[in-house]
This record gives C-alpha cells, sequence and structure tokens, in this order.
C-alpha cells in the first residue's frame, strides 16, 4: 500500500502505511528503504524524521530495527551539516550488533604457528557514475603487490544478511556456504545470482562483465579450482579462535591468490566495492576503518549519460533519478572526510597513462610494473565490458579515447544539462573540467533555480514514450524525490557557494611541451 501511494504523490498515506508494516515488523528491510523517497520528498517541508517516525525514541525496538533507522537517518542527511554525526552514529550502532564473530569450535587445537598475516593496506574503489572503474581494476590485476578479486561480485559483501548466509550452518560449513555463494568466482559462467545494491541480484554477472572471454583469442572464461580453495581456506580458518566477516574476506583472497599460485608477498588488498548499499558500505567503514577511497571519476555530464543511457532507452525513470542523485550526493560523501580517499580523472589515465599511473602507485604505496599498462582478469588479457559502448572502438586498448571524446546530448537536452552543469559546477571546477567563474555560477545558480520546479526535458521524453498523464507523473513520488534532493543541493550551493568536503583529485604531473 506504501509503494501504490507514494507513487500517487500521497507521501502522508504512504508513510503511514510504511510505518504501520515496520511496527508490525521492525526488522522489514524493504519498509526501512522505501520509506526513505516520501521522506526525503517531504523534507522540504521541513517536517523532522523523529516527528515522521515517533515510535522509534522507544526502548523497546530491537538493535536490528535501531540500526535500519540510523541508516535512514544517514541517507536522509547526506549532504547536510547533520551528515558526519549521522554517519557517526549509524558506524556506532553497527559496532555494537552481537554475534559478528563466528567461533571455531575446535579452538583448543588451533594450530600453533602464527595466524597469516593479513593484508597491510585496504584501497576500496567507487565509481562515479560510469567512470571507467573496470578498466582501472583491470590495470591494477595481476600487480605483484597487490591481492584483488575480479569484478564487481563482492559489492554486498559486507551487508550483515550476506555474513548471515555464510554463517548460517557454522564454522565447518562456511568454506562451502561461500563457495556456493558465489559459484561466479569459481567459474565466471556459473549463471548464479550475485547480491547488488537494493535487495536485487545480477545473474550472469561473469558473461555480462567480459570474464567469459579472456585470455589472447577472446575464447577462455576465468576459474578457480574449488576444491583446492575450500581446502586452502580452511586451512588458513584454522589459525584462528574466531572470525569476522572482514577477517574472512582476507582470508579469501589469501586462499585465491595460493590457488593461483600468486605467492604470499601481497599486502594491498584491492577491493572492487563497486556501487554499494547503505548497509553494506557503512559495515565495510565500520570493519575497516583505516581503508583508502579511490573513486574514478570523469566530466560529470559524459559520466552521467553513460550511466542512465541504458536505462533512459527503456524508459526506466526511477532508475534514472537514483543515478542521477547518487552522483550528486556522492561526490561530498562524508565518508571521504572521514577516511583517506581521492578522485582519479579517467581523462588523465587515457590521455597521460604513465604519469596517472605514477602518481596512484605513489598514492597506493606499490611499485610501478608493466601489468599497470595491460588490461587483465585473473591475470589473464581482459577485453573489456561487453556493455560499453566503445568496446569495438577501444578494445584493443585499455587508453583508447573514444569515452572521452564522446559528445553530450543522447539523454539530457541542453537546457537539462545546463541544470546538471550547474548543481556540478564545484566539482567540476576542483577536477579541472571547467574553469572557474564565480560571478556566472552565482548567476546561473540563480537561474536554475525556478528551473527545478518544471518538468526536466528528458522526462517530457519519458512521459510521451509511455503515454503517461503528465499531471500524474509530476505527483509522483519519484518526480518530487528527485526535485527534493536537487533543492537540498541547490540550498547548500546558494548558502556556501561550494560543497563543503569535497573529494580531492589525485594530483597528476603532466610535463608541459616546453619542460
Amino acid at each position: 500500500m506504501g509503494n501504490c501511494l507514494k507513487e500517487k504523490g500521497d507521501f502522508e498515506g504512504a508513510i503511514d502505511s510504511y510505518r504501520q508494516a515496520i511496527k508490525i515488523k521492525p526488522e522489514h528491510r524493504s519498509a526501512w528503504r522505501n520509506i526513505y523517497v516520501p521522506m526525503r520528498a517531504t523534507q522540504s517541508q521541513h517536517k523532522a524524521f523523529e516527528d515522521q517516525l515517533p515510535f522509534l525514541r522507544e526502548e523497546t525496538l530491537s538493535k536490528s530495527a535501531r540500526i535500519e533507522a540510523s541508516l535512514l537517518r544517514y541517507k536522509l542527511n547526506r549532504g547536510s551539516s547533520a551528515a558526519e554525526a549521522s554517519l557517526n552514529d549509524a558506524i556506532n550502532l553497527l559496532e555494537t550488533v552481537e554475534d559478528t564473530r563466528i567461533e571455531n569450535p575446535e579452538k583448543s587445537i588451533k594450530l600453533q604457528n602464527s595466524e597469516p598475516y593479513p593484508m597491510k593496506h585496504i584501497v576500496a574503489l567507487l565509481p562515479l557514475g560510469r567512470s571507467g572503474s573496470l578498466l582501472l581494476h583491470s590495470l591494477i590485476d595481476d600487480h605483484s603487490q597487490v591481492s584483488t578479486l575480479p569484478s564487481i561480485y563482492f559489492s554486498e559483501f559486507f551487508d550483515a544478511a550476506v555474513w548471515e548466509e555464510i554463517t548460517l550452518g557454522g564454522w565447518h560449513a562456511m568454506p562451502d556456504r561461500f563457495i556456493t555463494m558465489y559459484s561466479v568466482l569459481f567459474d565466471a559462467k556459473a549463471s548464479n545470482p550475485v547480491a547488488t545494491i537494493g535487495d536485487r541480484v545480477i545473474v550472469n554477472v561473469g558473461e555480462k562483465q567480459g570474464m567469459t572471454r579472456v585470455g589472447p583469442n577472446m575464447n577462455e572464461a576465468l576459474m578457480v579450482d574449488r576444491v583446492l580453495f575450500r581446502e586452502e581456506l580452511r586451512r588458513l580458518m584454522m589459525h584462528y579462535d574466531r572470525l569476522n566477516a572482514s577477517d574472512f574476506f582476507q582470508l579469501v583472497h589469501c586462499a585465491y591468490e595460493k590457488v593461483l599460485n600468486n605467492g604470499d608477498g601481497k599486502r594491498l588488498l584491492f577491493y572492487h566495492i563497486h556501487n554499494p548499499d547503505t548497509h553494506a558500505k557503512l559495515n565495510f567503514v565500520r570493519y575497516a576503518p583505516q581503508a583508502n577511497w579511490l573513486v574514478m571519476v570523469r566530466e560529470p555530464i559524459q559520466s552521467c549519460e553513460s550511466w542512465v543511457r541504458e536505462h533512459f532507452v527503456n524508459n526506466d525513470y526511477t532508475e534514472i533519478l537514483t543515478r542521477i542523485l547518487t552522483m550528486l550526493f556522492q561526490i561530498d560523501d562524508v565518508v571521504f572526510l572521514k577516511q583517506r580517499s581521492v578522485g582519479i580523472r579517467l581523462e588523465d589515465l587515457k590521455t597521460h597513462p604513465k604519469e596517472t599511473m605514477l602518481a596512484l602507485c605513489d598514492w597506493m604505496g606499490i611499485e610501478e610494473e608493466k601489468s599497470l599498462y595491460e588490461m587483465t582478469a585473473q591475470g589473464k588479457k581482459w577485453w573489456g565490458d561487453s556493455s560499453s559502448p566503445d568496446l569495438k572502438k577501444d578494445h584493443m586498448t585499455p587508453f583508447g579515447k573514444a569515452s572521452i571524446q564522446r559528445k553530450a546530448g543522447s539523454v539530457f537536452s541542453e537546457s537539462d544539462q545546463f541544470i546538471l552543469r550547474t548543481l556540478f559546477y564545484p566539482f567540476s571546477v576542483r577536477f579541472g573540467y571547467v574553469d572557474e567563474n564565480a560571478e556566472q555560477f552565482k548567476a546561473d545558480l540563480q537561474e536554475i533555480r525556478p528551473m527545478l520546479d518544471e518538468i526536466f526535458d528528458f522526462e517530457k521524453v519519458i512521459v510521451k514514450e509511455t503515454q503517461a498523464d503528465k499531471m500524474q507523473f509530476m505527483k509522483s513520488g519519484s518526480y518530487w524525490h528527485l526535485r527534493s534532493c536537487m533543492l537540498d543541493r541547490w540550498n547548500v550551493l546558494n548558502d556556501h557557494h561550494t560543497y563543503p568536503h569535497m573529494l580531492e583529485p589525485l594530483c597528476v604531473n603532466v610535463a608541459q611541451p616546453n619542460d
């Protein structure tokens, strides 16, 4: 009922329905997830979170329900002055969760030699929109000092539900349950679903990510011997009295490298966390507070269009607005303030690969190697993401420029682009995509304000293609969700003329022609 009322634009009714669902089942994750949109859409009406959900003050709420409430509060406060406090509250609450470690029932006969030495450093890779994170991942792959698992299979690994599933059968069943859950790691042709953002799954993800056509002749699929992996993982686990999700994740990497005969000298874990859901992301922050965040960026309009193009063709309005807003709020994610973070431009990687890789090696603390200039997956030649429109143009080299030379306009009109460019302006200045012009920006900011209240051109196309009723479309929860969030971003810019705590760019020293 809440979903229906939300799409009709009855936000009060939707919130009430979700509230009833949560009262009936406080751990109902879908209800917690879905209540966000109508609450976000009504935030501009200055309705406090606790006023809308007064029962959250009750001390009798279960810990899992309080965690869901803290994650919701974090999402509602993104980009605001309360963002850091909301993040800390959520992290602190996640840290109080009981039973996150599983005990070794045979710890009395635990191996006496020292425990496997954990990775010294962790680098987590995120894309901003569609910005080439798979490309960068393929260049980092096969480095002698770096351990990384292929593709984006593990973006939701740190969601509590994943750990519950892995440990459901007890200590001894963990290797088998992991292998079953992530069959695609052991055979890229496996169609088994892999968890992704929004409680959804991806099937045939190995094939979609190009992991079933690797090698010089594009006729190999990535494989890992699951029998040897199981034996090695069990051996490693016997060094421990207890394990949590982070410990186990590192042991998975150790076992993976051992089975592939890559030695045990790898001390940096490179984790392509991709686009995790809020729970998985904050749980990772909680488990790995010293992790470094590497964000792959690209000119924002180009990146955004590339990321939403398929959904625009399919008239998937909800997915389009979700991706636009993800980009707008990621550029100053408070997580980047909390942990060491940097953004690397796809344009620098494409046009100045040597200088960019040297800067990245310095930031990551690894040595430059030949493998950094070759696209590989599990050490085998990788030919690119099969969904990339530039695959045929650029698949012979990682540094083809088709993706960064593509003109904008396939989704967003000039008017739409003007709005988005203004909202992305501080980020574009910081990353060198536009020259700074503060006075023009202030004028543009005022010009787009009334435009935020009007229907955008890309929305008009969707209304026409779906033969929807325009007035009903403009009353929908999704429509107002987009405007509420954009208005929030506009208010921050109007107050500060920038986004505080914005992501910093990687410093790449490019020699000038006369140097």
